[in-house]
Order: structure tokens, then sequence, then C-alpha cells
């Protein structure tokens, strides 16, 4: 293997490839090259050191991340030679749970439920404690997955619980966990929680594993929870070959339970730890470094670093006000527009950063309207939409007869007359008779409490099935979803709905992803498929083909990087987020995930809020983030309504934007209209204002009036009783 080509290395980023073994800590900031030296490190074990490559183990949090470590390093290494354990922690601890479930108490063709199929059996035993004073649903579900993230068993949170309900909790968690363990189940958490114990449990397992990890690698170490951490320390424990890379000035999940310690205490962890600071940035311009710098240095939880670049100065930051979010979304649009039609950009080039979902709605009607091409990363997965869902409860039935969630999904679609009554009798066969919810299903006929017709409905299909678990160790995932498709008269099923086509054609992607993964292996590895679509996540979802913009929460952002950057919604209340304002630890939080947002971009970035916002209904005034202010004034280029005086102007189409400053307002019904935009008035209740905008004529016609005391209101002018008043 030829030497690692290190010589396009900056001085700090050398250094950190060529370091000794031992526990290093790489502090990476935003742009830095992180990846870069994550790979070039695990090329030079493999080609310097000759280090088995079984030997290494490199972990991330995503697939997409996990896969471009997969491509950087064959690239590095060469044709043939063989690579490394890439992985994210969820997928790690699914193959180390698929290889030791017997001692975990699963089998290995365990089924990983999705959000709303858990949530389904957390309700369940919820329903079946039947607690007088029940806590609420989603309530138990985050103290569940709090819980699971920390590694803390049912039986320490209930040991722990002082009464009340954090013991009716604790209660519902060793339910939910039984009903997942009888269904041969996990869930997301699930797979990290269980590891954990099972190293515990069983210490000759960790030491089956650890040979797997001399050399371990963890990206985004700044993003651990408490399981994490521990299985991090627990691999790496004989060798100490622990090389950890991270930011804590990126950590963005504590809501997810990652906790910033671990990475600012990693000295303390490890105290003849080798410390690396990557400050040179590739990606941003001066201005968006400087302008980002000055917001993450009000952050006192966090390491002494300052970064730097290379690149051009580049253009201001803008800063946008609109009077409304529609204005604020059509300015958004409109750069856009005039981005791209300059001939510099495509749209592809273009985010829009949100701090929540909701936000979303007017941006996108805006884009619409200037016929931008754009998608929705965070929306409704792929795989979670409801003919996907139903297709593969066939196929995890197939792979884990146990699964009676799956079994209740794929007996209902397409319809066979089998509801709840006939699932109840299904379940009490399967108690009584120590066999399957799938077994069961075959024995309806035998019970005299289903009707025979229904009974018979299940009983061919059961018998079809068990046909086609037989053999699918033999058969390729696609061989197996077209079995299903044909013998279940799902297709069928699908020419009823009225969107039929656009039904279709999630089946025909379906079997191209099963093409897709046959490809990579030999047959009958349906388990191995169904745990990688279980593991797909929000990320995962981005992409940079389609000539799209994107539109996404700041959470999803992270990893990503775009020419043009822009953040929605920068106002007190909503970033940060009202949930927020009573502690410090939230606000460096949302300030963490605002240097974030702004260090995606490359060339320009935009900053945009608003003077009112309505947001779940609601209609309220607006004040500028904190985070604001804390950009130097000289790195930013304002474009903003004059307070006290006029409404921004609609723009025309030959402006590239309007920047207003003193002078350059225009009315868009001065006439002699005495409450024309811009007239001073006076109004009843709400005492002196300012006439910013009109909309509508006649009857219909209505006014934005910025009060003294009462701030933006909406006003319908017929009834509204406002009286002009002089300068």
């Amino acid at each position: 293997m030829s030497s690692t080509p290190i010589d396009d290395l900056n001085p700090e980023q050398r250094a950190a490839v060529l370091a000794p073994g031992g526990p290093i800590l790489i502090l990476a900031g935003a742009g830095s090259g992180k990846t870069r030296v994550l790979t070039y490190r695990i090329a030079h074990l493999l080609g310097e050191r000759n280090v088995n490559p079984g030997s290494v183990l490199a972990v991330t949090f995503t697939n997409k991340a996990a896969g471009e470590m997969r491509d950087r390093i064959a690239g590095l290494i060469g044709p043939g030679a063989r690579s490394p354990w890439v992985s994210t922690f969820h997928s790690m601890c699914a193959r180390i749970l698929r290889q030791e479930s017997p001692l975990a108490g699963f089998d290995r063709n365990f089924s990983i439920l999705d959000e709303g199929d858990s949530l389904s059996v957390l309700r369940a035993a919820i329903e079946e404690a039947n607690l007088a004073d029940s806590p609420p649903l989603e309530l138990v579900r985050a103290r569940i997955e709090q819980a699971k993230n920390e590694a803390i068993s049912p039986a320490a949170m209930a040991s722990a619980a002082e009464g009340g309900r954090e013991a009716a909790i604790a209660a519902l968690y060793r339910m939910y966990q039984e009903r997942m363990r009888a269904m041969n189940a996990m869930d997301f958490s699930d797979l990290q929680m269980h590891v954990w114990m099972l190293f515990e449990e069983h210490p000759e397992v960790l030491a089956k594993w650890q040979p797997r990890a001399e050399h371990l690698l963890v990206d985004e170490y700044q993003d651990t929870n408490r399981v994490q951490y521990l299985l991090v320390r627990a691999l790496s424990a004989r060798s100490g070959n622990l090389c950890v890379v991270g930011d804590e000035d990126q950590s963005i999940f504590r809501w997810r339970g990652a906790d910033i310690r671990n990475i600012l205490d990693f000295e303390n962890d490890f105290p003849n730890a080798a410390i690396f600071k990557l400050e040179q940035n590739y990606r941003s311009t001066k201005v968006i470094l400087a302008a980002a710098g000055g917001v993450i240095r009000n952050n006192t939880e966090r390491k002494d670093k300052t970064l730097w670049t290379q690149n051009e100065a580049g253009d201001p930051v803008v800063y946008y006000t609109g009077m409304t979010e529609r204005d604020e979304a059509d300015f958004i649009a409109r750069e856009i527009a005039r981005l791209i039609s300059s001939g510099g950009f495509k749209p592809s080039d273009f985010v829009v950063f949100y701090r929540v979902n909701a936000q979303s709605r007017v941006i996108e009607e805006a884009l619409v309207r200037r016929r931008i091409a754009y998608y929705v990363v965070g929306g409704l997965r792929f795989y979670e939409q409801r003919d996907v869902k139903d297709l593969l409860a066939y196929l995890r039935v197939l792979a884990n007869p146990a699964d009676a969630v799956s079994l209740e999904r794929m007996v209902a679609t397409p319809s066979r007359g089998i509801g709840a009554k006939t699932l109840e009798v299904v379940g009490e066969i399967a108690a009584r008779e120590g066999i399957t919810p799938f077994e069961a299903l075959g024995r309806l006929e035998t019970e005299s409490r289903v009707a025979l017709r229904f009974a018979k409905a299940a009983g061919t299909l059961y018998a079809w099935m068990r046909e086609l678990a037989a053999n699918a160790p033999t058969m390729r995932v696609r061989d197996v979803i077209e079995s299903v498709i044909a013998q279940s008269g799902f297709a069928a099923y699908l020419d009823t709905l009225p969107d039929a086509p656009a039904r279709k054609q999630n089946m025909a992607e379906m079997l191209a992803a099963a093409s897709a993964f046959d490809a990579e292996g030999e047959p009958g590895r349906l388990a191995d498929f169904l745990e990688r679509i279980a593991l797909v996540s929000d990320a995962d979802q981005v992409t940079s083909s389609g000539g799209r913009a994107a539109l996404m929460t700041l959470h999803t952002s992270k990893g990503l990087e775009y020419p043009v950057v822009f953040i929605a919604g920068m106002e007190e209340g909503l970033f940060p987020h009202s949930r927020s304002q009573d502690s410090s630890d939230e606000i460096e939080e949302e300030r963490r995930l605002c240097y974030v947002g702004m260090t995606r971009a490359r060339r320009l970035l935009y900053l945009t809020n608003t003077l009112s916002r309505e947001l779940y209904g609601q209609r309220s005034d607006s004040r500028p983030s904190r985070f604001l202010a804390e950009i130097d004034g000289g790195l930013l280029k304002r474009i903003a309504p004059e307070r006290q005086r006029q409404i921004l102007r609609e723009p025309s189409p030959g402006d590239s934007y309007v920047d207003y400053s003193e002078g350059q307002f225009a009315s868009e019904e001065t006439g002699g209209d005495p409450v024309a935009v811009g007239a001073r008035v006076v109004h009843p209740t709400f005492g002196r204002g300012v006439v910013r905008r009109r909309e509508g004529r006649g009857d219909s016609a209505k006014a934005w009036v910025n009060f003294e005391r009462a701030g933006l209101k909406l006003l319908v002018l017929k009834f509204a009783n406002l009286k002009p008043i002089a300068d």
C-alpha cells in the first residue's frame, strides 16, 4: 500500500493524522476539514502502521456521514484493499445484537420499530395498566427515551422513584419493555441500551468485541449521550487507542440527550490525552466567519479557539426585516430568483433554515409563486408513508413472526374482515399455546368465536406467508417484495385509492431500493434490509441532486454546507425559542444552533425576521433575536422598514432587492386618502400609530398600523374608526 498522501494537509491536520496511539482529542472547528483528518488518520493506520483493518472501528451519527467516510477511505487505501468497519452508533449496536441476541434475550431477527409503532406499544401498555392518574403518553415516552439515553434500566428508575408520577412512569417503562421483548422488538433507543447492558452483564461479550475496536475513532463526539459515552469507554478500555473528533460549539442535540460535558471533560477522563486544534476554516468567507464568531464567543461552555480562513472577505451578511412572515418569505423567494437569474447560482445552491417546522408553509408558498423547485427535509419520510409501512408490515412479519404490531397492520391492508376482536383472539391463542401471533393466525378456524369466512381469510394469508417465509432465506429481497405484492392483493388494493398512480410509484421505489440492496450481497438478507430502513434518519434525506432548493430545521443542518444560506425567524421567542428563556444552558444551546446554521454558508448568508408573525394561528409582535445584536454591525447589510415612517413598497419586477434606507420609500395609495400608507392616525383603543400597509379595496380594505403602545395591528378600515392626526 502506498504512503498516505498527507502533503495537502495543513500543519495541525497533519499532526493529528500522524499522532501516536492513545487517547486523542481533535477539536475541529466548523469547516476545518475534520472528515479529511479522520479518514486520513485511518488510511495512515492501515498504510503506514500496518494496522489490521479488522481492528479499526470508526463511528459517526448518520448513514450519510458513514457512507461519505467509507468512500473517502476507499479512495485513499486503493482498490482491493480491505476496508475497516465504519458505522453509525445504532447500526454498530444492531450488528452486535444480531450476533449476541440469545444472551440479550432476543431472536436475531428482532424488529426495530419506528416511533409511530413503538408509540402504539406504549399506548397499549398504558391502557393495560389502567392507572387512576395515568401520566400523559408523550411525557411517558419522553422519560423512557431519556432513561435509555442515560443507560437507566426500568429497575433502576423504579428504585430511584419517590412515588407518585415517577413511580407510575417507572412501572410503565417496565411494562413497555416486557411487551417489546415479547414481540422480539426494539425501539431506536433500545439498540444502544441493550448493548450496554450486554457488556455490563456479560464481560466475555465485551472482551469479544474490544479487538474489533482496537483503534476506535468517534466523529461528532460533542453529540454523544451518556450511553454512547459508556459504550465508547468500554470498547476502548483495553487498547486505550481512542481518537475523538468534535467541536463543543456545534453541540446542538441536548434535547435528544447529548451531553456537552463528554467533550469538555475529555482531558479529565483521559489525563494523558493529546489535544489538537483545527482552526483554519476552508468553507466560509471571512465576513461569514467573523459574524458567526461574534455570536458563539458569547457562550461560556466552550474551549478557547478562534477560527480563521484564507478565503476572500466576501459580501456582508444581509439582515432583512419584513412586516410579516409573508414579507419575509417573499424576500427569500425573490432573492433566490434574483441570484439564479444572475447566472451564478442554481436552485440546489440554496437552503432555508428555520427553528420550527411550522415556519415552512409560508416559505413554501412563496417559492411556489416564484416557480422555484424545492424540497422539505424532515417531513414524512418515504418509509413512514402509510402504503409503504403497510407493505413493510408483511416483510417484518416474515422476518419476525412475533411482531404483533406489524401483524395487526398486515391483516388490515387490504381489508380481510379481521378486526380488533379477531386479533384479541389471536393474542389469546398465542399466549395460551406459547406460539407467535403469526402462528396463532393459522389456528383461527378452530375458534368458534371467529366467523368462518374471516378465519378462512386468515388461514389463506397464513398459508402463503408461511411458505414464503420458508423460502425467504434463499430469495433476494426484491423477489420477496414482488411475491408479497402479487399474493396479498396489495396491487389491487392500491387501484382502489384515488391517488393510485402515486402509490404505485412508491411501490416501484421500494422495489428499486430492494434491487440496490440485493446488488450489495447474497440472498437471504431480509432482516438486514429491514434494519437499514429502520435506521434512516432525517439527515439521510438531504441530497444535492435534483436541482432543488432545500428547506429544513436548523437541527437538520449539521454536516451540511451550501453556497447560500437563509436563516428565517431571527426573533426572540422563536430563535432563541421561548422554552429556552429561563435557562442559561438552553440559551447557550440555542446560540450554538445559530452558529451551526451560520457556518453552513460558503458565499452568502441572509438572516431574516419580522415585525409581526402569525404562528400556530396566533399573531403577535416580534422582537429581534439577541443573536443579531452579537454580530458586529459593520458586517451587516441592513434591509428593513423605517419604523417611524412608511411601509416597505412592493418590489417591482426589475428590483434586485429594495434597500430601505432613508428616502427610498414609496406609498401604494397616497392620493387623498386620510389613512394612506405613512399617515399618522389615532385609534380609540390603541392610541396613536402609523399606517404601514394597505390591503384590499372597498369594504374589504384593511390596514396594518404600528401603534406606539399596542404594537402592530391589522384592522378592517370599515370598522376601525381611525382618525388622521397632524404630524
